[in-house]
């Protein structure tokens, strides 16, 4: 009988941003190169009925939350019951998935607790914690430390993660396994980019792709963006993805302030073949996070031979090392700079950062 592995993610849509992709891409491989069966169990919301099509033919449950942001789904600890998996996977940590984890597998009549394993996708970084401190800090007495402490294994995605989980004091079993991304043929090179209709055939392409939210830096981006465009109109910035707490519309209002609007396009969010397009006809990638665990972005970027620019926050110094991308800091200066040492790069020096 082959193994059954029950993942918990906090949604199955958009929602969840790169986690979906991190999940959809695990879930994929452990069926496909392992014969292990994989049923995923996701909170549902508004995006689920459009988004549930990306999961092709996995197993995907979804519960009814009764409070959005804690996730609370009374539905969930029935679900975990009738698919009897023998191991338990929760993505993510903070929500009421990590109450239903610990007692899963209290719930086992009295004798050994079923083993469960816990993949923070960065949400123990300093600064992951510093935001909204003093729910964390109640929810960590609350569950989340009980949930933390209880579990058999914790995945971290690079040695910084696996340092941040160190330094909030668990001693568990830490195994370091980087994401990883699908890499195959495209035909995408043949098909229109969303921003053709508004920019100039003959204008590079710098390609955002990601929630629309504060973390992800897209204002200092644009402050830096106005500083270096004065000396460069060869480029425009695409910026793809869904929007997050209306902070698209604060993004376009500073466009407008910053008088770089007739640079800086919105798309809304690509998925499938209309996401390989983009990577396809951007000509560099740039991800300008206060904070990341790993981002699926740029390995997706480096997968279609890409150079990016992106923060150290990213955690994949290997890029640095090894020539594929450009060093920005978190500033506006840094970021102008950064953007200024794109710019200043011939088109042969892009294919080959690529």
């Amino acid at each position: 009988m082959s193994l059954k592995v029950s993942m918990l993610a906090p949604y199955i849509s958009r929602r969840a941003g790169g986690l979906m992709d991190c999940v959809r891409n695990l879930s994929r491989f452990l069926e496909n190169e392992h014969e292990i069966h994989v049923d995923i169990i996701g909170v549902e919301d508004e995006f689920s009925p459009e988004d549930r099509g990306l999961w092709g033919n996995s197993s995907v449950h979804l519960v009814a939350s009764k409070h959005a942001a804690f996730r609370y789904a009374p539905e969930l600890s029935r679900k975990l019951s009738s698919l009897t998996p023998n191991l338990l996977h929760t993505h993510g940590i903070w929500t009421y998935l990590s109450v239903a984890a610990v007692r899963w597998s209290k719930s086992n009549g009295g004798v050994t607790p079923r083993p469960y394993m816990v993949s923070t996708h960065g949400m123990l970084d300093p600064w992951a914690l510093h935001n909204s401190r003093w729910k964390k800090i109640m929810a960590g007495f609350a569950f989340e430390r009980r949930h933390l402490e209880n579990a058999a294994c914790i995945h971290a995605i690079n040695q910084a993660e696996a340092a941040a989980i160190r330094a909030f004091g668990l001693k568990n079993p830490v195994c370091v396994i980087p994401n990883g991304v699908e890499v195959g043929a495209s035909n995408a090179t043949n098909r229109t980019p969303p921003w053709a209709a508004h920019a100039a055939s003959d204008r590079k392409v710098l390609l955002y792709l990601g929630r629309l939210h504060p973390k992800k830096g897209l204002s200092i981006l644009l402050r830096g963006w106005k500083k270096a465009f004065k000396y460069e109109k060869d480029w425009i910035l695409v910026i793809a993805g869904w929007d997050q707490g209306g902070h698209r519309r604060e993004l376009e209002q500073l466009t407008r302030e910053l008088k770089i609007a007739d640079s800086v396009q919105f798309t809304g969010p690509l998925f499938g073949e209309a996401r390989d397009t983009a990577y396809q006809n951007a000509d560099a990638f740039v991800l300008p996070s206060l904070s990341e665990g790993q981002p699926l972005v740029v390995l997706e970027a480096w997968s279609h031979a890409r150079p990016v620019l992106m923060t150290q926050e990213c955690n994949l110094p290997e890029g640095f090392e090894n020539g594929a991308a450009i060093r920005m800091s978190a500033t506006v200066e840094g970021a102008a700079g950064a953007l200024g040492k794109l710019f200043a790069l011939e088109k042969s020096a892009l294919e080959e950062m690529g």
